[in-house]
Parts: structure tokens; sequence; C-alpha cells
């Protein structure tokens, strides 16, 4: 039966006790008037009664009797017809609440109804009739199904069913075809009982469509804005034959590298390069094969430095390459040498078989100028120079320079000689959560035992490791020793204990890394977790897919992973949650620093909130003070290394302080 519009909330209207509004006042009336007569009566009688000094009558208690029921029966009326009076003008109030409730509902612009148990309608505003040209009279009692269709329903019935079971549920519901498609925003709330028992459910549907077409317009566009955005930033800043950044954008980077130099006492390097027989090829080939050379050779160049590294082409068949914070000039050397071997390589274009080399000229900062033009042109002169003395070579500016570029490659043939004669070995410091004291782990750290110089450090060998390719065996080597000095620890009861291994770009290029590790692990039967690799943070800015791979599938042995230098090598923070990383070391030239330099400490503090934020563990190196210390501990970085907890020593001379697992 369909609900009237006054029934809709509060039912229907009880009637009133007294249908005349005079009815009390009469009843009120015969009942003093029955008073008065029968206290009348109650004061002869007692006169008589003490006259005559008989029994009690019983006249006289009948009188007092309907006295007092007449005195009740009156007070009765008055408090029924108080209440009454309040109960009018709540019901009046509340129909003129619910009226106003009404015109608002059939008034907004969007679905309002309650639905019973059987999903029958009860209650449905005007809206229905606009959207669905049903009249609300034949709205009650039709199914939500016969209103939205077998199909729509179909969709609708999971979140109906939940909301029938107690919950409040929301969904999006898309209706009709063509020009009478629509995309609802249905929220449903069920109405409970006093026994908390689901009668129905109140249901309410907005409109959305045109916020949504909005919505995918302002997306797409701005999608193309941005495509756009990159496109013309690209074509301003880059070559469109090669796709390597062009001659303003290398000025940019070269601008900003030598200021860091500059400033932080570093060496940087500018190489030149130029092709030898371009010309030749050009014009006994074509110009599209000198094109299609072009290309390969930037895909050469781009596989033969390091992910920090800058390449730009300058010219028709000129590139040059920024080499960023350097050890010193001889790591440039080494990467020229490989740029002029792999340059030299014939190339295979189409069905053409072509050679071309390379010269190459090296201008350092701070020994030979600290403003881009003046390298550009000193590497220009050394990059003559070198075309002078026979073509496919590479020449210093500076004669000096050349003779140390010789003393490197004779480095290299050393430390080639130095592992094959077991003179490098592994010292460790330990690492300390100065929130406990407890010695967390031990960062395992390379040293070189050279026959004529003594004890060198790594800053000393491992760029031209790197550069040459004899980083990947002795990284090999050296992840196999600390795997197995970690065993050894724990089965002499110092545990859990984590060992840190540090890994450098060209093991992660071109080592086999994954089977380095499960050889590692097999070997030494250290527990995956107790090992954290930490990579360099200049490889995370932009991790290639198969490195990325590996690194992944090594995080999913169960071997944790960290990034080294956090803070100065602008690291994708997207990518350091794609590899799973686990914690982040700053730098120590950051940590030198504070507290006393107020810019170092801003930004140290920074860094740590913005990785604790990221639920990274921070790790600072090279603590060397209480005050910095306390300040990294304010900070929130809790583990760290440095000489004021501990130097690095062999693992003999650190195991007490492992086994004690507290710091002095």
């Amino acid at each position: 039966m369909p609900l009237r519009s006054g029934e809709a909330i509060i039912g229907p209207m009880k009637p009133a006790p007294f249908s005349s509004p005079f009815a009390p006042v009469l009843i009120a009336v015969g009942a003093g008037i029955l008073i008065l007569t029968a206290g009348g009566a109650i004061v002869v009688e007692m006169r008589a009664w003490l006259q005559s000094g008989g029994p009690w009558p019983r006249e006289l208690m009948l009188h007092v009797l309907i006295a007092g029921a007449a005195l009740l029966l009156a007070s009765a009326v008055i408090m029924m017809r108080r209440s009454t009076e309040r109960q009018e003008k709540a019901e009046a109030a509340l129909r003129e609440s619910e009226e106003r409730l009404l015109l608002i509902a059939n008034n907004v612009p969007a679905l309002i109804s309650y639905v019973d148990r059987e999903q029958r309608y009860r209650f449905s505003n005007r809206t229905y009739d606009d959207w669905f040209g049903i009249p609300y009279q034949r709205m009650q009692g039709r199914t939500v199904s016969e209103i939205f269709g077998d199909e729509a329903y179909g969709r609708m019935r999971p979140d109906i069913e939940r909301c029938l079971g107690g919950a409040n549920v929301q969904f999006e519901l898309v209706t009709g075809e063509g020009s009478q498609r629509r995309t609802l925003q249905v929220a449903c709330v069920p109405h409970l009982d006093a026994k908390g028992e689901v009668l129905g459910f109140y249901m309410l549907a907005n409109d959305v469509t045109q916020l949504k077409r909005a919505q995918e317009d302002l997306r797409y566009a701005a999608i193309q804005l941005q495509h756009d955005a990159r496109r013309l930033e690209f074509l301003a800043h880059h070559d469109t034959l090669t796709g390597l950044p062009n001659r303003a954008m290398f000025s940019e980077r070269a601008r900003e590298a030598v200021a860091h130099a500059r400033r932080h006492q570093k060496t940087a390097a500018l190489l030149f390069v130029d092709l030898d027989n371009f010309k030749t090829v050009n014009d006994t080939l074509g110009h599209d094969i000198g094109d299609a050379l072009l290309k390969v050779i930037s895909s050469r160049l781009r596989a033969s430095v390091r992910g920090d590294d800058f390449i730009a082409r300058i010219g028709g068949d000129e590139f040059c390459v920024l080499l960023q914070d350097i050890a010193d000039p001889r790591e440039a050397a080494s990467v020229a040498q490989k740029l002029v071997h792999e340059l030299n390589k014939p190339y295979r274009i189409g069905e053409h078989q072509v050679s071309s080399g390379a010269s190459v000229g090296i201008a350092c900062v701070p020994q030979d100028g600290d403003d881009v033009a003046t390298l550009l042109r000193l590497a220009d002169l050394a990059m003559y120079r070198a075309k002078e003395l026979g073509r496919n070579g590479y020449q210093f500016f500076s004669a000096m320079l050349n003779e140390d570029a010789v003393a490197a490659a004779a480095l290299v043939d050393e430390l080639r000689q130095g592992l094959q004669r077991d003179e490098l070995f592994l010292v460790y410091q330990p690492r300390i959560d100065i929130a406990t004291r407890q010695v967390v782990g031990a960062e395992a750290l390379l040293r070189w035992r050279h026959p004529r110089y003594g004890v060198l450090t790594p800053e000393s060998f491992l760029p031209v490791a790197d550069d040459t390719g004899l980083m990947v065996p002795i990284g090999a080597w050296a992840l196999v020793e600390a795997c197995k000095q970690g065993r050894r620890w724990m089965d002499e009861g110092v545990g859990p204990l984590t060992v840190v291994v540090n890994l450098t770009s060209r093991q992660l290029r071109d080592g086999p890394l994954a089977e380095q590790v499960d050889k590692a692990l097999l070997e030494s039967g250290l527990a995956p977790q107790s090992l954290l690799l930490e990579l360099p943070e200049t490889l995370v800015r932009n991790v290639p897919e198969a490195i990325e791979a590996t690194l992944r599938a090594i995080s999913e042995r169960g071997v944790r992973l960290g990034v080294d230098d956090f803070g100065t090598g602008y690291a994708s923070l997207p990518a350091l949650q794609r590899l799973r990383a686990s914690s982040v070391c700053i730098d120590r030239k950051l940590i030198s620093g504070v507290p006393q330099d107020t810019e170092r400490a801003d930004l140290a503090r920074a860094l740590i909130a913005l990785a604790r934020g990221m639920n990274f563990e921070v790790v600072a190196k090279g603590v060397e003070s209480p005050a910095q210390r306390e300040f990294l501990a304010e900070s929130g970085c809790r583990i760290c290394q440095g000489s004021l907890f501990a130097v690095a020593n062999s693992a003999d001379a650190v195991a007490p302080m492992l086994r004690s697992r507290l710091a002095a």
C-alpha cells in the first residue's frame, strides 16, 4: 500500500482523546458539581452524627468516596488535556518539518529514496519521475531491479546486500545508453530498529556524469600539456638525431659541475671527442649512412661511461663527456682510453662495414681552469694534439697529466698482480645504534698491501680498478670474504649482526652480481638477512632495467639493499621503493660539517626526515665527535659509524667489541 506523504516518516496520525474541545470543560464542571453536592451532604451528615453521638454513618463514608473520586477525575481530565495539547503541538511541528523535508527532497537534483528489506521502494522523491519517467504513485512497491534494469541491478546487488547486512556502502553506477548514459555516485545507509535489525536502507544517488567528463577532459589536457612541455624541453636541450644533450645543455651542466668542484675542492674533467674519419664516411657513403653511424656511436658512448657521467653532441662529429667528482685526472685517462678503444671497433651500418676512430682531448678542473669556455677551448686544443700524434688516442692539455696517465696504467698492472698475490684484504668498522649503544653491524672496507707503498686505501686505486673492469673480480672476492667473516663471527656467538658490503657501478653493470651473491652466501653459510649491499646513489638516479631486475632478484632472496652517499646524487625516490631498499647512508662530507655549519645541518635534518618518512633506516658515516652524535640523535638518525666509536680495523681487532655488543 503506498504511503501518504505525511506517513513517510511518522506514520498514520492517532485520533485525539477528545473529539470536541468542550468535552474536558464539561467533564470538569460535572466533577465540580459532584464535589460540591457531596461536600454539602458530608457537612449535614457530620453535624447529625456529632449531635447524636451514634455509630459512623455509612452515608457519610459514601459521600466522602464520591467527592474523592470526583476530585481525581477532575485532576485526570486536566492532566490529559495538557498532555493532549503538547502532543498536538509536537505533531504539528513534526508535520511542518516533514513537509519542509519533502519539499527539499523533491527539489534536490538527486535520487532520494527508502527501500525495505525486500528491496521495494517505500519512499522516493520527484527526481525519479524526472530521470526515469515514473510518477511517485507508481514508484511505491516497485523493486530496485524494475527501476534500474536487470543489468544495472546485477552490478548494484553485491553492494545492496552488504548494506542490508548492516554496512554503509558507496559505489559508482553507470546506467543507460547513448545520450541517456549516466554515471551515478550512490550511497546506501541501513535503517536499523531498536534491536539492531535492518529494516531497509536509505539510498542517495548523485549524477556525476558531467563531473566525470570534465575530469577526463582535464586529465587528457594535462597529459597533452605535459607531453608537449616535455617535448619542447627535450628539443631545446637535446640533439634531434642522436637524442643526446646538445651544446646548450652541456654548457649548463658543465657550469654546475665546475662550480661544485670549485666549492668542494673536487676534481672534474671535460673530454672533447672528435671522430677521426667521419667526413670520409659522409662523402663516400652519403649522409644517411653518416647519420646512422652517429646514432651507433652515441650508443657506444653511453655504454662506455659511468651512470653519473654526462655526454653531449656539440657539433657534427664532435662530442663532449663530463666526468664529475673523479678521484684524480688519472681516472679521466682511463675513461678516455676506453672511449678510444670502443669507438675504434668496426661498425655495421646496413650493408656497409664502417671504421671510425676517435681522438680525445682532456681538460681538468682545477688544474686547467674553472670556467666552461676555457675548459672547452683547452680540451679542443688537446684533441688536436692527439690528432697530430697519430689520431685514435687521447691527450691531456697538461704535459704533467700525461705523465700521470702513464703512471695510472702501471698502477692497473700492479693491482692485477696484487689480486693474484693476495695483497688485498678487508678491514671492518662497526655500526652502532646510538639509542641503545649496541653494535648492530660492521662494514667491510677494502685495503691493498702494496709491496712498495704500504697499505693503500680504496681512494688511491678503486677508480682505476672500476674504470678498467678490475673491480668486478675484486668485488666478487670481497663479497665472499666478507660473508665468510660474518659467518665466523656468528659461529663464535656474535649476533645478530649485519655485514655491510659496498658495490660499485661497474660491478652492477658488468658483473653477474646475482650469481656472485648466491655463491658468497652458499660458500659462507651466511643467512641472506645478515647481508646488506650498499649501492652508490648516483646509480639509483637512473637505474637501467636490467640492473633493476637484478637488484629485485637479490632482494627477493632476502638480502637487504641500501643506498650510500644519500643526498649527493639526486636519487629517484620511486626507484628506491621499487628496489625495496631498506636503508640510506648520509654522505660523510655532509656529516663532517654538522652541527656548526647551519646550512649542512639543515640539509642533514631534511634528508633524515625524508628518509624516515619513507620508512628507510638512516645511517650516518664519518661520525667523529660527541656533538655530531647528539645532533644525529636529535634529528632521528639512530645508526652511526665513525672514529668516535671505532676505527676500521682487522676482523680480530674488532671482534671483542662485536662480542660485547656495546660501544665504548
